[in-house]
């Protein structure tokens, strides 16, 4: 758990809309990661207190692109990481990238809510990512009420991990 932030307050003054940003960090490298992302931004996209910022829909860094589009991408993801509110992590196939961008938003006291679907009954998570996240969900059903139940609170739920790690 981040102790510095461990819940973001989601509450809103008395006739306002109740507005978050979430950055969502995860990898869209193969057809799997690719649906789960898109998946992942249906789900954001039908809550209209979730502002979202998706790096797939905002920078797209092509392999050969010049230092200045990899540097503009780079600081791109690094300011929508620092001023969310808390960050979704999509923990499919480990992307190195997406576990940087946890890493990053835990050093800078962001909230993460990880996503790690179809971990099977029994199975480990990641003792790092499990005490620096406030919440894991393991399917989409379960992120949807979180993130409903979230709303209901104006709060961000601190429900930690409590199952084996590796």
């Amino acid at each position: 758990m981040n102790t510095k932030n461990p819940s973001a307050n989601l509450q809103t003054t008395k006739g306002t809309k109740m507005t978050k940003k979430i950055y969502l960090a995860s990898g869209w490298f193969n057809p799997t990661q690719a649906e789960e992302l898109t998946r992942l931004e249906e789900i954001c996209d039908s809550r209209d207190w979730i502002d979202l910022a998706s790096p797939r829909r905002i920078f797209v860094c092509p392999p050969d692109a010049p230092k200045e589009t990899q540097d503009a991408t780079f600081d791109g993801n690094l300011h929508h990481i620092k001023t969310a509110d808390f960050l979704i992590v999509n923990t499919r196939d480990k992307d190195i990238g997406t576990i940087w961008e946890a890493g990053y938003a835990f050093a800078n006291d962001v909230p993460i809510v990880y996503f790690c679907n179809g971990l099977p009954s029994g199975a480990k998570f990641n003792l790092m990512l499990a005490r620096s996240g406030v919440k894991v969900c393991t399917s989409f059903e379960q992120l949807e009420d979180y993130l409903d139940r979230c709303f209901s609170s104006e709060s961000l739920l601190f429900e930690p991990y409590d199952k084996e790690i590796e």
